[in-house]
């Protein structure tokens, strides 16, 4: 009865509570502080090896006077190490972790997006478009193809990585996702306790104060600093100096064996991607201990990281500037000038390229419409630079790929050179013996017939009679250099334009440059013709008087032009163009540095002279096609304009070109311009006269009467 009474009596039942709560903690003492006392105390201070990654800064990009193109700011990364916790807590961190960076607007690792999608559930870009490149992604994912089924649909392929990155099903399939991405990532890269992994770049500084504040919560977790890149000067120089982005799948197993992570950046167009190897700089490592959360405890290592080389270019940026400026302004007036029937008011892109002629110098390299890189290096939640991008590559808003603002015409874009291929006619006919530099008078009559065809005068019914090379070169006679190519042959012309580097690559130091096109009897016989037109043919005597007014199969890069009159203007150099003026190390020595490069072309120097009489006749004399916007000008200017058919005249303007260089008699600088339906040559000259007038310091603009009315000049001029 008594000890009924005793637990009926509730503060003896309570007291009996708190004896048997003393008794398990005293155990639980003695158990922590004098049996496992000293292993516990060793464990929370041991201390664990772990080797951080210290990243190098990347080389800077600046123009020939030191003004910077591309440079680098500070950012914060996070970094991940492998800790002693479940996976079930490592879940959870990871959750957390991410929502931090969704509420600072922060961006995480999220690659898996590319292969899989949800909100709908679908396969990615990387290999939605391609069943090889899936099927590669699956086996790498599941390499026995034991859940092959499951995997054949996006919602399969979720549920299969949701099993093989075990992850809970108590997570709805959103936060089951973030958890995912991050995991991905440990997964493909690596996650081990003595190498970090970067998951997000680039954080805001509100996450890293947050994750500092809450460091206890997120073992594991730590802050790094890194640099990135950024670009200085817009749309002005986007096709020299290019962009970096992450590397693609295909790319990492290409810089994989050269020491690269997956995680870096590239060049991926410009003189980005060409210098790679100068601009990337060499990581460091810190070998550290770190204690069971992950937290720094000591430094016992360092290794520098050694910056990347800053590439000095040859650009004038002051030069380059006022290219893109006057390409985009003449375009403006060109299309002010329709009047359906040569000018359909269709110009909208171009290119300028200038280049010092003694050195091979590129001094400005305009392609419009132009891009900023700023964009690609943008942060992904950054709307406007992301919409940028995909105007860029938005082939139905620009019609083609090339014509796209990425597509560098100055190097890529391929147009038949009309009258500017006349001075390289007149060099093959001078070379030959067909004519001479004193006895070079050929008969205009108004037409003249080969082979079934009747090329006339554009100008005159009854053509315009006697004519020396330079008078024709002058008014740019269609008639004079027809006859003087027939009689020149094809294969005397081809072979000219192959030594002045006409149809072949220039090897300047850019990625993609097209070879183009020189017109022969050998191209009517190869693949690429037959490719091209279906076929194979035989030459024909008119094929050659097209191919001599630069028509026909004559297709040649800007580049390839300001390349072959420089030449002529320095005597017969075919120089290499080059953008890369050297190479600096973070020490201030020289890495690499360009030298001037050339091939002598085997041409008499009176043949030249011959031929830059008739240029400089282009500029100064009064039927000289582009007299009207040089008069006054004050520095002599030895040139030649070109309207170049495209084969759509009916409804699409012609191309239009000019060629020059400066001063005539001691050059300096050479210059090729190309508008793409520009209508007439002489439409372009403008932009070369403010290049030129930059270039010489001269004071004033171009002014507005010096734009030729259409009309005024006729085709091929």
């Amino acid at each position: 009865m008594k000890v009924k009474e005793f637990f009926k009596d509730r503060y003896n039942l309570l007291a009996m509570f708190f004896i048997l709560f003393g008794a398990i903690i005293i155990v639980q003492l003695v158990n922590l502080q004098i049996i496992n006392g000293k292993r516990y105390d060793e464990e929370s201070q041991r201390k664990l090896p772990n080797v951080r990654r210290v990243s190098a800064p990347r080389g800077n990009i600046v123009d020939r006077y030191g003004v910077p193109l591309a440079v680098n700011r500070v950012g914060y990364t996070i970094q991940i190490i492998k800790t002693k916790m479940s996976n079930a807590e490592r879940n959870e961190m990871i959750l957390k972790l991410v929502n931090i960076f969704e509420k600072n607007g922060d961006n995480y690792d999220k690659n898996l997006e590319k292969y899989l999608k949800i909100n709908p559930f679908a396969f990615g870009p990387a290999i939605s478009d391609s069943s090889k490149k899936m099927e590669s992604w699956k086996k790498d994912m599941d390499p026995n193809k034991k859940n092959a089924e499951l995997m054949s649909t996006p919602e399969g392929t979720f549920k299969f990585l949701r099993k093989k990155l075990e992850i809970d099903d108590k997570y709805s399939v959103e936060d089951a996702y973030k958890i995912m991405c991050i995991k991905y990532e440990m997964l493909i890269r690596g996650f081990t306790s003595l190498t970090s992994l970067s998951i997000a770049k680039d954080v805001s500084r509100e996450t890293v104060a947050e994750l500092e504040e809450r460091h206890q919560e997120f073992p594991g977790i730590y802050t790094d600093v890194e640099t990135f890149r950024k670009y200085t000067m817009g749309e002005t120089a986007g096709h020299v100096v290019g962009f970096v982005r992450p590397m693609d799948e295909e790319e990492y197993k290409k810089y994989k064996e050269e020491g690269y992570r997956q995680d870096e950046v590239v060049g991926k167009m410009g003189i980005e991607a060409f210098a790679e190897p100068y601009l990337r700089g060499k990581a460091g490592q810190k070998k550290v201990e770190v204690d069971i959360t992950g937290r720094l405890t000591e430094e016992l290592e360092t290794n520098p990281a050694i910056p990347g080389n800053t590439v000095k270019l040859t650009l004038d940026m002051n030069l380059q500037r006022v290219a893109m400026e006057s390409i985009e302004r003449n375009l403006e007036i060109i299309r002010s000038q329709a009047d359906g029937k040569k000018n359909f008011g269709d110009a909208k892109a171009g290119a300028a390229v200038a280049m010092d002629v003694n050195t091979g110098e590129i001094l400005a390299m305009a392609s419009y419409p132009s891009y900023d890189p700023s964009n690609f290096v943008a942060k992904p939640d950054d709307k406007e630079a992301q919409q940028k991008i995909e105007e860029y590559y938005n082939t139905e808003k620009y019609e083609l790929a090339k014509l796209a603002p990425t597509y560098n015409r100055v190097v890529k874009g391929l147009y038949a050179p009309g009258s500017t291929f006349k001075p390289l006619t007149s060099i093959a006919g001078l070379e030959t013996g067909v004519i001479t530099p004193q006895r070079n008078v050929i008969n205009d009559p108004g037409y003249f017939k080969v082979d079934g065809w009747e090329f006339k005068c554009l100008e005159f019914k009854h053509g315009h009679g006697d004519l020396t090379l330079k008078s024709a070169l002058e008014t740019s006679c269609n008639i004079y250099f027809e006859k003087l190519g027939y009689q020149t042959g094809i294969d005397n012309i081809s072979k000219w334009g192959s030594l002045f580097g006409l149809g072949r690559k220039t090897g300047i130091d850019l990625l993609g440059e097209e070879k183009g096109v020189l017109a022969s009897r050998e191209y009517k016989k190869s693949e690429q013709f037959k490719r091209m037109y279906g076929r194979t043919e035989d030459w024909w005597g008119a094929d050659t008087a097209q191919a001599s007014i630069g028509q026909i199969y004559n297709s040649f890069t800007p580049l390839q032009l300001v390349n072959y009159i420089a030449a002529i203007a320095n005597g017969g150099k075919l120089m290499r163009p080059h953008l890369i003026k050297k190479v600096i190390k973070y020490d201030g020595s020289t890495v690499m540095e360009n030298e001037p490069e050339y091939t002598k072309i085997p041409v008499k120097q009176e043949t030249l002279n011959a031929v830059i009489e008739g240029m400089k006749a282009v500029t100064m004399q009064e039927n000289g096609t582009a007299v009207s916007t040089f008069r006054n000008f004050p520095i002599n200017v030895a040139g030649k304009t070109g309207t170049a058919e495209t084969g759509y005249e009916k409804t699409k303007s012609s191309n239009a070109l000019f060629v020059c260089f400066a001063p005539a008699e001691k050059p300096q600088i050479a210059i090729a311009v190309v508008v793409e339906n520009g209508a007439w040559g002489a439409n372009t000259a403008p932009i070369a006269v403010d290049i030129l007038k930059e270039y010489f310091n001269l004071s004033g603009s171009a002014r507005s009467d010096d734009k030729l009315k259409s009309g005024q000049i006729e085709f091929t001029r």
